[in-house]
């Protein structure tokens, strides 16, 4: 009996230092790519003074790519996916204000064109940051082919701050190539809120009937 006693017992502290080790094991950070969590120990994780390492390599066949080594020098050929991430932040580098105007205008363009990039492209980070999913969701598409906002002739600026400003125009809704109806809306736009402090971008987004053109990301109703 005391000998059966003593093999329950050593079982029992071999199982709580294996859980002890299993603990510690997870207990620390942990890695995700693409929503898909990995295994520390794959990836090499070390954290030192605060900065996670992790191996070359293994980060970079995860991502697709190849690394090699040649002539005492590290190279890493990542996929066409990563050469068009840097065609897409070329455009929305060039897409980038510089009069509230501007920003207004292109945003215009791309409810125009269905374009949910280009209406992205002028927002500021808040406002990316919000709407960024739903843009996501629907691959980038907003509205609809009819009706849709047509010609804005006028718009009309009211300075808010130096550094605000407040854009309004009426814009015609355009169905089977006649006007249908009319809408109205107010962008408020502000100086320094992107990557470059001399740009302009819209923070605020508000329309008399924010689905009169379909689906409008970003958008809320004109207050009374």
């Amino acid at each position: 009996m005391k000998k059966r006693l003593k093999i329950m017992i050593a079982a029992c502290s071999a199982f709580l230092l294996l859980s002890g080790s299993a603990l510690a094991v997870t207990a620390g950070p942990r890695i995700f790519i693409n929503k898909a969590e990995f295994a520390s120990s794959y990836l090499r994780l070390k954290i030192e003074n605060g900065t996670a390492m992790v191996s070359l390599r293994a980060i970079v066949e995860q991502l697709k790519g190849e690394v090699t080594y040649k002539d005492n020098s590290i190279h890493v050929s990542l996929p066409e996916a990563s050469h068009l991430a840097h065609q897409v932040d070329g455009f929305m580098n060039a897409l980038q204000a510089e009069t509230p105007e501007e920003a207004a205008k292109t945003w215009i363009r791309g409810i125009q064109k269905r374009s949910g990039p280009m209406q992205y492209a002028v927002m500021t980070p808040a406002l990316q940051k919000s709407t960024k999913q739903e843009f996501e969701d629907n691959f980038w598409v907003t509205g609809v082919s009819s009706p849709h906002m047509g010609t804005v002739k006028k718009m009309d600026t009211k300075p808010l701050s130096p550094d605000k400003v407040q854009i309004t125009f009426d814009y015609p809704l355009i169905a089977s190539g006649g006007v249908i109806g009319s809408g109205k809306a107010s962008l408020t736009i502000e100086k320094g809120s992107g990557p470059a402090n001399d740009n302009w971008a819209i923070s605020e987004i508000a329309l008399q009937d924010p689905g009169d053109t379909g689906l409008m990301i970003g958008a809320k109703k004109i207050g009374p």
